[in-house]
């Protein structure tokens, strides 16, 4: 015979598990605006019945049910879906920190309205060619210094800020991977705690949660794998190396990188090897800082050295109001501090480099005749590997402007053009593995008379008479006068834009006038008259017309527009990927939420329906407690 207050023991358990579920359906419709709250749904089993069946069992029906009780308290929640955000969620803030810097970047250009680059450029030549008409009044030659200060000015101003936005992403690197590390060492923490709670056979549902919600946090920093396959422990991958396994985190240290401005590089603690990353805001915040940042800066650099070098170039071939020649009209502060262009690289207080900028060789020619000779100039281009040879031929039959257009194809980091007065003129150009190297020529050599006879730039032929920047004493190498040798300027050369003394603090110094060629020798040597305005004609169509390559572009307009256009093209391009990230973020999480949020109208639906449950326990509890009450107290027995 069955227990008598075995129905009794079943209406209980009917009260708690009803109880429990009501308070499940509570906490889900409390958490209903928590988007990383998974909501909770209570599995409910029946008991094991009574009697297995076997032949010693007691003779009555078997099978007897216990009532019911609950297995588990379920998570709702798709980890598929999980690792399909975590995995968009890299390449969303990849790409939304990019198009936050790239817009920063347009505001600094603020292209095409507004104070600019280009319409500061503008000014300044067009001041250039009004003083070639007016080249006896003071007022114009005011006019040339007042837009050459303008122009030194809004130079300056963008390098700044260009280095402000660098140094702002590279704080922000260092605070998100200290932040990194933190999230690191709460999952440590959470992993911890989970596995104790699932040891004693709970499902810790709300510190699953969190971990989850951290994760996706540690996903938007960093291109994250996630290990799921051992079920005591989770583990979270940076590329090939774990950050977290189990209740173990390998931190990621930040160490200041001396051939990178002291910017700071992540290595992992133990081993100091470098974090590679791939997606995540980190990763963009390096591009920024290491790559566009730098070309950036790098291009207004170049904009800056080549725009002063040709003004100068021309300037100082010219002459005064009062007769005077040889001045450079912008201040040119070179690296070496000797004329002979050495420096010291390596800090031993030794030099062992050559730094020059341009040679502009000695002989006047017609660039269009052919040049009757044939040879192979060599050079060297800066590569990943170190550096690669590039040979460029040339044969009797071409022409100077062939050679010409031939050197600066090949970009082998030296480009080539006509001066003013017909010589052939070489400058080096920006370098983009090291930027402590831009502007420095690195390696002329000719096989033939090209560069020896022809132009008259290197002193022999062959390996013998080759400029080599590796060595000192170089500069020696040259033919040209120290005049028509510009060294390497200093770092940054837009950090230092300004008028030389001789022309800031007299306007009758600026070289309007190009002189006359007295003895046809086709050397302007002597004054032309106050009336003379040719050589600031020359000067303006340096600046907007003569092919003088601004780096591999032929003018200074052609290197604007292909900076403003590169930069435009790159912004673009963050902003489209950054929305179409963020419209398949969306769709995902509407995904996840299909099947994790909570639905407040279902939620009130079943707590309708666990209420009645349970008030249908308790019923039966009473009705049970009558049913022994006639029992024991009334049967008279």
């Amino acid at each position: 015979m069955g227990s008598t207050f075995q129905g009794i023991e079943i209406g209980k358990r009917g009260l708690s598990v009803h109880q429990q579920a009501i308070q499940t359906t509570g906490h889900n419709i409390s958490n209903a605006d928590n988007k990383h709250y998974a909501r909770q749904r209570v599995v409910m089993n029946s008991m094991d019945p009574l009697y297995e069946p076997a032949f010693n069992r007691a003779e009555v029906p078997g099978q007897i049910g216990q009532g019911v009780k609950v297995s588990e308290i379920e998570r709702v929640r798709d980890n598929f879906i999980d690792d399909r955000i975590i995995d968009s969620s890299s390449l969303k803030e990849y790409w939304g920190k990019k198009n936050d810097y790239l817009y920063q970047v347009e505001t600094v250009f603020n292209e095409p309205t507004g104070t600019t680059l280009r319409s500061m450029m503008d000014q300044f030549w067009s001041s250039w060619e009004d003083l070639s008409n007016y080249p006896e009044e003071t007022a114009h030659r005011a006019v040339v210094q007042e837009k050459a200060e303008a122009l030194g000015s809004r130079m300056e101003d963008v390098y700044r800020k260009l280095s402000l936005l660098r140094d702002q992403s590279n704080r922000e690197i260092e605070s998100k991977v200290n932040h990194l590390n933190t999230v690191a060492e709460n999952i440590k923490s959470l992993n911890e705690k989970i596995t104790k709670s699932q040891a004693l056979g709970d499902n810790p549902n709300d510190l699953l949660d969190r971990r989850d919600e951290l994760l996706q946090e540690l996903a938007g920093m960093a291109d994250i794998t996630i290990g799921r396959s051992d079920e005591d422990e989770l583990m979270v991958f940076i590329g090939q190396q774990i950050l977290v396994q189990g209740q173990k985190v390998h931190k990621i240290d930040l160490v200041g990188n001396p051939n990178n401005d002291g910017l700071l590089d992540l290595k992992w603690s133990e081993t100091g090897d470098t974090v590679l990353l791939r997606k995540g805001s980190i990763q963009a915040l390096y591009e920024i800082r290491d790559r566009i940042l730098v070309e950036k800066i790098n291009a207004v650099d170049a904009l800056a050295i080549n725009a002063m070098d040709v003004i100068n170039e021309i300037h100082k071939d010219g002459f005064g109001l009062n007769g005077k020649t040889n001045l450079n009209f912008f201040e040119n502060r070179a690296l070496a501090t000797n004329t002979f262009g050495e420096i010291d690289t390596d800090g031993d207080g030794l030099n062992d480099k050559t730094a020059v900028f341009r040679v502009t060789g000695r002989t006047s020619l017609d660039a269009d005749r052919p040049i009757g000779i044939s040879g192979t100039m060599r050079f060297l281009k800066a590569s990943p590997g170190g550096e690669t040879e590039v040979l460029v031929p040339y044969s009797k039959d071409d022409t100077l402007n062939a050679v010409i257009k031939r050197i600066n194809r090949s970009e082998t980091g030296v480009v080539a053009y006509m001066s003013h007065d017909n010589q052939l003129a070489l400058k080096a150009t920006t370098n983009p593995l090291d930027k402590k190297e831009n502007f420095m020529i690195r390696h002329l050599e000719d096989s033939g008379e090209l560069l020896v006879g022809l132009t008259g730039i290197l002193t022999a032929t062959g390996v013998a008479g080759s400029f080599d920047y590796r060595k000192v004493g170089e500069i020696n190498k040259f033919q040209a006068n120290a005049q028509d040798i510009t060294l390497t300027p200093m770092y940054h050369p837009s950090s230092f834009f300004k008028m030389s003394e001789d022309v800031r603090n007299n306007p009758a110094n600026i070289a309007a006038a190009r002189g006359k060629d007295v003895n046809g020798s086709g050397d302007y040597n002597s004054p032309n008259g106050q009336k003379d305005g040719s050589n600031a004609l020359l000067i303006a169509a340096a600046l907007r017309e003569k092919p003088v390559m601004f780096d591999y572009s032929k003018t200074t307009d052609d290197f604007y527009n292909s900076l403003i256009s590169r930069l435009g093209t790159e912004a673009r391009e963050a902003k489209q990927e950054y929305t179409t990230q963020n419209e398949l973020m969306v769709e995902l999480e509407n995904m996840r939420q299909s099947v994790m949020g909570v639905n407040l109208d279902e939620e009130m639906a079943n707590m309708v329906q666990f209420q009645q449950s349970y008030n249908a326990s308790a019923r039966m509890i009473s009705t049970l407690n009558e049913m022994l009450d006639l029992v024991i107290n009334r049967l008279g027995v």
